[in-house]
């Protein structure tokens, strides 16, 4: 167990936001990445292009359309969860002095 805690809930609910910010960042740059997939899928023909196209549609684009916006998500609400237990803990101690 840790002998003391040098963040505060704030500094907790910050780096929640910031992922949450970024999260919206990161889901502007999957749709640009995708737009700009297309374009060159759209150029481009042959039995490689249909393998490439399966595995981007099938594998990598729902990694990051699904899964890396989910787990920036989790991570932010850890971060948010953390900051509320903090806050109880020390609310909880304080009327455990009589505060």
């Amino acid at each position: 167990m840790a002998e003391r805690i040098v963040i505060t809930p704030q500094e907790l609910n910050d780096g929640a936001s910031f992922l949450r910010q970024r999260l919206d960042i990161i889901n502007q740059e999957v749709q640009s990445i995708k737009s700009k997939i297309d374009d060159i899928v759209s150029r481009w023909e042959g039995a490689a292009q249909q393998s490439f196209v399966n595995q981007f549609e099938n594998e990598m684009y729902p990694i990051l359309r699904d899964t890396l916006p989910q787990v920036l998500e989790g991570v932010a609400s850890e971060l948010d969860a953390a900051a509320n237990a903090l806050r109880d803990t020390d609310q909880s101690l304080a009327s455990a002095f009589g505060g």
